[in-house]
C-alpha cells in the first residue's frame, strides 16, 4: 500500500468564467440556429471553411490534414490557422516558442513492448509531424520545426495569420458564427477549432469552463508552469561528468560546502534529507548518472544539480514553500545544443490562465530567478544560457462538459470501446510539481492511502473535444473535456495531434455534408480514417482505487 500521491486522478465538477462574447441568440420560440443573418451584418469579413484558433503543434498538423480531408470531399478548401502568438519568433506554440523540445512519447507497457516496440505505432498525422520537423525520436529543433511548418502551409495553401487579437465571438443559438479581432478584422467560418492550451475562444463563445481542478474542489490549485532554456558550448557527455563531480562530492560527508548546500535544500528536515541523499546512487549503489534511453535525449535521475542550486540560493527544494524549483531535468539533446526542461514555478489556477492569456509571458519575478539559474550554470563552466520567449503553461483550464468526457477513470478502465477507437495511448497520470489541496481533500474525504495509481493505457476517440454548447466548434488541447485530472495524460502533445487527426475528418464529414460535428461517430471517422490503427486499450488494475477516489472527492 502506497500513500495517496498528488499524481491521483478525479473527475467532474464546474465552475465557470465568460469572457465578453457577442451572442446572437435566437427568441424564444424560434429554432433558426443559421449564423447566415448574423454574418451577413458583418463588413469585409473574410470567409473559410474551417478556422484553427491557437497555432499549438496540435492545432498545426490539424489544420494540415483538415485542409486534405476537404480537399477530399470537395474539390477546394479554405483553411486559416490563426494565432495570437508572435509568428514571427516561430511557428508552434510552447514546443517552439517555449522551446520544449524533449518530446513526451507514448509509453506502451513493459509487458506489451516486444509486440509494440517501445513507443508503439505512432498515429499517421504524428508520424507526419516526426518526419515534418526532422526529429529522430525525442528531440524536437524549433528552426526546423518553424521553417518545415512555413514549407508547408506555403505548399497546402493554408493561411496563417498571427499577432492576432481576439475581441470578441458571435454566436447564434448552437453555431459559432465569427471571430472580431482588433487588429486584423473579422472572419467568419462553418467549422471552428480552439487548439490553444487554455480554451481561450471556446471561453469567449460562452462556453462553460472549470478553472484549475474544480471539478474535485480545488478551484484554485494548477500544474506547475516551466521555463525552458538551452545550454549551449557543451555536449550531453560533458554535462554529465559535470553531474558526475556533483554527485561525488555529495557523496563525501568531508566536503562542507557541498553537506551545507544539502542541508539548506533540505531545510535541515531529516526525512527530506534522506530523500534527497537516496536520489544520489541507484538500486546497485552506483552514482545515478542521467540516463539516455534514446541517442536524442536524457534523463536526469539524480538531485544534485538541484542541490547544488538551491544550496547556492539559499533556498528549499520545496516548490509551495520556495515558490520556484529546479527539478531533475528532462533533456532533449540537439545538434549544437541542450534543451532542459526542469525550472518550475508554483502557481494557482488565476495566475496560470492570466499567463496563458497574455502570451505565457514571464513575470518580473520569474526574470529574476532565471539571473540566478544562469548565474549558477555559468558557476559549473557553462558560458552560454538561452531562456525561450514563452513559459511552458501545462494545463489553464478545461471546458466543463463535452459530448464524451475522457476521464482519469475512463482511462483506467481501457478509454473508449475497441469498436470506435481512432488509436490508443499510454502516459502516466502525471501533474508535475503536484496539485495543491489534493492529499489534504482525499484525507478530508476519508482516503488515507491505495494501491499504486499504474499508468493507464487506453483507447481515444474524439468527442471529448466537442463541448455540449456548440455543435460547430471543437477544442483541441488541455482544455479538452478530461473531466480534471484526465488532464494529466490528456495534456501530451503526441495525444492531441492523434486525437486531431480525426477530429480533421470529422470536421470535413461535417462541412462537407452540412452536418453538426456532434451528429458524427467515432466509428463513422474511423471508418474513414484511411488506415487500421494499432488497438490495445485495458483496463489497469489500478482502475477501482481511481474511480473511488473520484467518486469521493466529486461528491465531497
Amino acid at each position: 500500500m502506497l500513500k495517496l500521491t498528488p499524481s491521483l486522478i478525479c473527475a467532474l465538477a464546474t465552475i465557470s468564467f465568460i469572457l465578453p462574447s457577442a451572442s446572437i441568440n435566437a427568441l424564444p420560440g424560434e429554432a433558426d440556429d443559421s449564423c447566415t443573418q448574423a454574418n451577413a451584418q458583418l463588413d469585409a469579413a473574410q470567409e473559410y471553411d474551417v478556422i484553427i484558433f491557437g497555432d499549438e503543434i496540435p492545432g498545426v498538423m490539424t489544420a494540415i490534414k483538415v485542409k486534405r480531408e476537404l480537399e477530399k470531399r470537395n474539390g477546394e478548401a479554405k483553411v486559416a490557422l490563426m494565432t495570437e502568438g508572435d509568428t514571427s519568433r516561430g511557428i508552434g506554440g510552447h514546443l517552439v516558442r517555449g522551446g520544449l523540445a524533449y518530446l513526451d512519447r507514448n509509453q506502451v507497457p513493459r509487458d506489451m513492448r516486444d509486440e509494440l516496440g517501445t513507443f508503439g505505432a505512432s498515429s499517421q498525422l504524428y508520424q507526419e509531424f516526426i518526419d515534418l520537423t526532422d526529429t529522430e525520436t525525442i528531440a524536437l529543433d524549433r528552426f526546423k520545426a518553424t521553417k518545415a511548418f512555413e514549407n508547408v502551409f506555403l505548399r497546402e495553401n493554408i493561411d496563417l495569420i498571427g499577432n492576432v487579437k481576439l475581441q470578441s465571438v458571435a454566436t447564434v443559438g448552437k453555431s459559432v458564427c465569427s471571430l472580431m479581432t482588433t487588429n486584423n478584422g473579422s472572419f467568419i467560418a462553418q467549422q471552428f477549432i480552439d487548439a490553444t492550451q487554455d480554451g481561450k475562444l471556446a471561453e469567449m463563445s460562452g462556453v462553460e469552463m472549470s478553472l484549475g481542478f474544480a471539478q474535485i474542489g480545488l478551484p484554485d490549485s494548477s500544474l506547475s508552469i516551466g521555463w525552458v532554456f538551452e545550454i549551449y558550448g557543451k555536449d550531453i557527455e560533458q554535462l554529465k561528468q559535470i553531474e558526475a563531480g556533483l554527485i561525488e562530492r555529495f557523496l563525501n560527508k568531508s566536503d562542507r560546502q557541498a553537506q551545507d548546500w544539502l542541508t539548506i535544500a533540505s531545510g535541515d528536515n531529516l526525512e527530506k534529507l534522506a530523500d534527497l541523499e537516496r536520489s544520489f546512487t541507484d538500486a546497485y549503489d552506483r552514482p545515478a548518472i542521467m540516463y539516455q534511453a534514446t541517442p536524442d535525449s536524457a534523463d536526469v535521475r539524480a538531485l544534485a544539480f538541484s542541490v547544488a542550486y538551491h544550496g547556492t540560493t539559499n533556498s528549499l527544494f520545496d516548490l509551495r514553500k520556495s515558490k520556484t524549483i529546479l527539478d531533475r531535468a528532462n533533456i532533449a539533446v540537439l545538434d549544437n545544443r541542450l534543451s532542459l526542461n526542469a525550472l518550475l514555478f508554483d502557481v494557482d489556477a488565476t495566475q496560470a490562465r492570466e499567463l496563458s492569456n497574455n502570451g505565457a509571458k514571464p513575470t518580473p519575478e520569474m526574470i529574476v530567478i532565471t539571473e540566478e539559474v544562469t548565474a549558477f550554470f555559468q558557476s559549473l563552466g557553462i558560458q552560454r544560457i538561452e531562456f525561450m520567449d514563452e513559459l511552458y503553461i501545462r494545463t489553464a483550464g478545461q471546458i466543463s462538459e463535452s459530448m464524451d468526457d475522457l476521464t482519469a477513470t475512463k482511462m483506467s478502465d481501457g478509454g473508449v470501446p475497441e469498436e470506435e477507437a481512432l488509436g490508443t495511448f499510454s502516459y502516466h497520470l502525471d501533474a508535475r510539481g503536484g496539485i495543491a489541496g489534493l492529499r489534504e481533500k482525499a484525507i478530508a474525504a476519508g482516503v488515507h492511502e491505495i494501491r499504486t495509481v499504474l499508468m493507464p493505457t487506453f483507447n481515444y476517440g474524439f468527442r471529448h473535444t466537442l463541448p455540449v454548447e456548440y455543435e460547430n466548434l471543437a477544442v483541441l488541447s488541455p482544455a479538452s473535456g478530461f473531466g480534471g485530472l484526465g488532464t494529466t495524460a490528456g495534456r501530451i502533445v503526441e495525444f492531441n495531434v492523434s486525437v486531431g487527426e480525426g477530429l480533421a475528418i470529422a470536421t470535413a464529414i461535417a462541412n462537407a455534408e452540412g452536418r453538426s460535428l456532434h451528429s458524427i461517430s467515432n466509428q463513422e471517422v474511423k471508418q474513414a480514417l484511411g488506415y487500421t490503427p494499432k488497438i490495445y486499450g485495458k483496463p489497469s488494475s489500478s482502475w477501482f482505487d481511481v474511480f473511488t477516489v473520484e467518486k469521493l472527492l466529486r461528491r465531497f
